[in-house]
């Protein structure tokens, strides 16, 4: 049968990043990139922040399936190259253009070709290269480099690699250069990095990528492989609950799911029967991903979450509240105050973990429900077995209130006749706690 050769459209593994994978939303990206690189009064520069497999990198790869061909996308991978000097960056950047317009059918006989050692970069390339690159490509096209994790731009820098106004020169760069834009991705754990590619980048030019929403992951999960199967509803609905819109696991539901299907292509509807052994499956290749989730929370969070968690074991049906959490803490070696807990509550919906709804605070996927229920701790026992026990301060009390009791019995002894007999030792109270 024709359909038992079609090949598996979703990518699984956190690596590939090519493009090729089936891409799903960012509507509200491709239009705030829209409006920065078409504003003849702001700078043509931004930037797009995202969690590890947000979905960054792809959208990089399909800049040049929403704009249309007046927009000429030059993607540079960062992470993957070395840059050990400002040259090799330069050219770097003049290289990538060139592939760019070779790819596009340009006639590329006018454009200055790189001469050697010794000659100044930054005028070659501002003065010479884009000039005649822009002749070439005609006064109605932009050319808009797209790096792929700018923090590697940073290191290197830091690292003095780079000159230290590197950051300046692009910006004076894409000035001078009407036709020239720039896109970065920054993963979300150098949020703290953005002010370092002041004047490049504005607050104002940071666009933060978000899960996909339920229809974009229902979309993403069926209309890919829609010629061979089809997904019923409720279990389309059920892969979103268990990755929240995440797209990496929905990649690997999609991936999956399509490999069910290819054992029986006979079959053309999968329900939510088939996707109960396909999130097991998924939630094993996802472990990694959701331990580096619970690493990256602050104390704070991870205190949180555990509370969540061990309430929602002690009553699947319950509310979850913040006064809530904070009774439970309380009777732990724990306690947070309420302040702490809603700024708690507040990074973990940043970071869409965690999300506050009319029916209480919820966590957003079921694979991380299921990986707090079995690693999530405080001191090192599973969350069932965290709820209500003692604090230390309980036990400390307890075991002073003992030592009192064994002093009055040692000093009631001392009261008795003497007695030729050894005096038996007192008693000790050694008090030993979970750390």
């Amino acid at each position: 049968m024709a359909n038992q050769r079609s090949s598996n459209p979703y990518h699984p593994h956190p690596d590939d990043g090519d493009g090729a994978a089936p891409f799903a939303g960012r509507h509200k990206a491709f239009e705030f990139l829209y409006q920065r690189l078409t504003d003849p009064a702001g700078t043509e520069s931004s930037l797009i922040l995202g969690r590890r497999d947000s979905g960054k990198t792809a959208l990089l790869h399909h800049f040049s399936r929403y704009f249309d061909e007046t927009f000429l996308g030059v993607y540079i991978p960062l992470k993957d190259t070395a840059l050990k000097a400002e040259a090799d960056w330069l050219r770097l950047l003049a290289d990538g253009a060139t592939r760019a317009l070779t790819e596009r059918n340009y006639t590329l006989s006018r454009l200055p070709e790189f001469t050697g050692a010794g000659v100044d970069m930054r005028g070659w390339l501002g003065d010479t290269f884009l000039p005649e690159l822009f002749s070439i490509i005609r006064r109605q096209r932009r050319l808009v480099f797209l790096l792929d994790d700018a923090d590697a731009l940073l290191n290197a820098i830091a690292e003095g690699r780079l000159p230290d106004d590197s950051i300046a020169y692009l910006h004076a760069l894409i000035g001078a250069q009407p036709q020239l834009g720039l896109v970065l991705t920054l993963d979300s754990q150098f949020e703290a990095d953005i002010s370092r590619f002041s004047p490049l980048i504005a607050l104002d030019a940071v666009f933060r990528l978000a899960n996909l929403s339920e229809d974009e992951s229902i979309w993403l999960l069926t209309e890919p492989a829609a010629a061979l199967y089809r997904l019923t509803p409720d279990a389309a609905a059920a892969a979103y609950r268990a990755t929240g819109g995440q797209p990496r696991p929905l990649q690997r539901f999609g991936y999956h799911l399509f490999k069910r299907w290819e054992a029986h292509p006979d079959r053309t509807t999968l329900t939510p029967d088939d996707v109960k052994p396909v999130t097991l499956t998924v939630y094993a290749e996802s472990e990694a991903d959701l331990r580096a989730a619970w690493d990256r929370a602050s104390r704070n969070e991870r205190l949180v979450l555990t509370a969540i968690i061990s309430l929602l074991y002690a009553d699947p049906l319950g509310t979850i509240t913040p006064a809530g959490i904070e009774s439970w803490l309380v009777e732990t070696d724990y306690p947070l105050d309420g302040t702490a807990i809603n700024a708690a509550i507040r990074g973990l919906e940043y970071q869409e973990i965690a999300e506050s709804t009319a029916g209480g605070i919820r966590l957003t996927a079921g694979l991380m429900q299921t990986w707090l229920l079995e690693n999530g701790r405080l001191s090192g026992r599973a969350p069932q077995a965290e709820a209500r026990r003692p604090g230390l301060r309980w036990l400390a009390l307890a075991a002073a209130a003992l030592l009192v009791i064994v002093l009055v019995l040692v000093a009631g002894q001392g009261t008795t006749p003497a007695t030729t007999d050894t005096p038996a030792p007192v008693p000790t109270v050694t008090l030993v706690a979970n750390p």
